[in-house]
């Protein structure tokens, strides 16, 4: 595959891109053909039920799991058999679904993990700085053990640690899973604001409506395949896409 490096349709740079790409857990495959992509400054929303391959695709693309075909590419990179943190030195980052930080370190050292790879001291700092105005309540706390915070704190603690090698992309996985209504909007409204501040975005979320809302586009998965796209809005209103993921409450993680 060559990379495409250049304007996509809506003259965005492309940043991330996914053809035909299958993966699995050794001999399960879970993906089937995936194809996917994420241009410059975007939001882009994965959703679909329980077991639809989401966490999976963005397993695949940090190289944490079995790739079984087709292609990763990422601001001209092929991820394909690259190391994990090798991806991360790439400019992109990955936060895990669960708020995994270290539960005995205190914040700052959470932080400093999330810098391992940068040498700079100064580069460092700036990065922690830049996390603490992002999210104030770390820097009102910088000496707390992690494992002593609410879980909205935590979750703020481990999109920090993704921020601190400054990524020009950032997957969360379900980041507002088992909040409190009021910090998932907080969680949102954060994502919104590193959107702004040009940070690209990919979102797995179980607040499928919501995650759409903030979104420039999204895609549906149903048992590791393609079954919609479209942009957030149009998901939205899409009478189908509603019925089946978005309605009566149902969750649509």
């Amino acid at each position: 595959m060559q990379p495409r490096n250049g304007p996509s349709g809506n003259g965005r740079a492309r940043v991330l891109e996914l053809r035909d790409v299958s993966a699995g857990y050794g001999a399960i495959q879970i993906l089937h053909g995936v194809s996917l992509h994420v241009d410059e400054g975007e939001i882009v929303s994965v959703i679909g039920p329980n077991g639809a391959g989401k966490s999976t695709t963005f397993k695949v693309i940090m190289g944490l799991i079995t790739h079984l075909g087709g292609d990763v590419v990422y601001l001209g990179h092929d991820l394909v058999g690259q190391r994990p943190d090798r991806i991360l030195g790439f400019g992109l980052a990955y936060v895990p679904q669960g708020r995994v930080v270290f539960t005995q370190m205190t914040v700052r050292e959470n932080l400093e993990m999330g810098a391992y790879l940068e040498r700079s001291k100064a580069r460092i700092a700036e990065a922690m700085d830049y996390v603490f105005t992002l999210f104030p309540r770390l820097g009102e706390r910088p000496g707390q053990l992690a494992g002593s915070m609410s879980g909205g704190e935590q979750q703020m603690l481990a999109m920090g640690r993704g921020l601190m090698m400054r990524p020009k992309m950032m997957m969360l996985d379900e980041p507002s899973l088992g909040l409190s209504p009021r910090l998932v909007d907080e969680v949102f409204d954060k994502t919104v604001e590193l959107a702004r501040g040009g940070l690209t975005v990919m979102l797995v979320e179980q607040n499928a409506a919501r995650a759409l809302e903030i979104s420039d586009r999204g895609y549906v998965l149903e048992l590791g395949r393609n079954r919609y796209e479209g942009s957030g809005q149009a998901l939205l209103d899409d009478p189908e896409v509603r019925t089946m993921y978005l309605g009566g409450g149902m969750r649509a993680a």
